[in-house]
């Protein structure tokens, strides 16, 4: 089961909602197509409970710069026992408006986007690379990575990324979001939790630092009722998957070198024409 789940995940790719339905299916998959809806609902109305996600939101949308380390946990669940974890890390900087790169890391691959706002080059392990054809935006790279990188990459880019308007990812195609409670996170850092229902019955929960300069703490999005709605699959009454990203480091206008966002060919690493083509090599 562990299995399956990642390979109907990576089936979706959901452009307007809280998350882009992408799951790495390991290289010997290769990439998958990804879908894309041309109309998508604009963010959901401003409510009270969304009023307190404002502040967050403005410090992203204004951000000149950020620099970011979250750690994600991909959980599989049965009867409240977890019984199986795969973990990974994202490690991503952005200078505005279309600089940046985004790199992750996991048991199986390593791979790393760097953009300068004039060339995006892929590194697709430490001995692969290749160069796009045209820039990719910054948005762009929210909305609709060239590659998988993770399971929900869009959540992570939306909240880490400099000069983007969370909230088109964060509340556009909701059932609701509302403001849940305002407990210590951990018992100790001031802080406010939210919750949202997507459409498509993908719950989130969001936590945030209560106080005048707010950041993301900690972000969970539990897939279960998507996946029984969704997957085809018999799922056992106990069974339940979800994602806890922790923020780990997450700075506003950090100054970030340029070198950061440029690639620097590594001795003997071959470039491909293609992502594609990497992958059809590789498989």
């Amino acid at each position: 089961m562990t299995d399956v789940i990642p390979m109907l995940l990576a089936a979706r790719y959901r452009v307007h909602t809280f998350v882009s339905l992408v799951v790495l299916t390991m290289p010997l998959a290769g990439v998958r197509a990804q879908e894309t809806q041309p109309d998508a609902p604009g963010p959901a109305e401003t409510t009270p409970d969304l009023a307190a996600l404002r502040p967050l939101f403005a410090r992203l949308s204004t951000a000149k710069s950020t620099r970011a380390s979250v750690q994600l946990s991909a959980d599989t669940i049965i009867d409240g026992a977890v019984i199986n974890t795969q973990t990974s890390v994202y490690q991503i900087a952005s200078q505005a408006p279309d600089q940046f790169t985004i790199y992750l890391k996991d048991q199986n691959q390593r791979v790393r986007i760097f953009s300068d706002g004039q060339t995006t080059t892929v590194a697709l392990s430490e001995q692969a690379f290749t160069v796009l054809d045209k820039p990719l935006a910054m948005q762009q790279a929210v909305f609709d990575l060239p590659l998988p990188m993770g399971p929900y990459p869009e959540p992570v880019l939306a909240l880490t990324l400099a000069g983007i308007d969370p909230a088109l990812s964060l509340t556009a195609g909701m059932k609701s979001v509302r403001l849940l409670d305002r407990n210590p996170f951990r018992g100790e850092t001031p802080a406010i939790h939210f919750q949202g229902i997507q459409e498509d019955n993908v719950q989130w929960d969001l936590w945030i630092t209560q106080d005048q300069s707010p950041r993301p703490l900690r972000l969970r999005v539990d897939l279960t009722e998507m996946l029984r709605a969704n997957g085809g699959l018999e799922l056992p009454a106990g069974y339940r998957y979800a994602l806890r990203f922790d923020f780990t480091t997450w700075r506003i206008d950090h100054p970030n070198a340029a070198s950061l966002f440029r690639y620097e060919k590594i001795p003997g690493a071959k470039e491909y024409e293609s992502i594609e083509a990497y992958f059809d090599q590789t498989k």
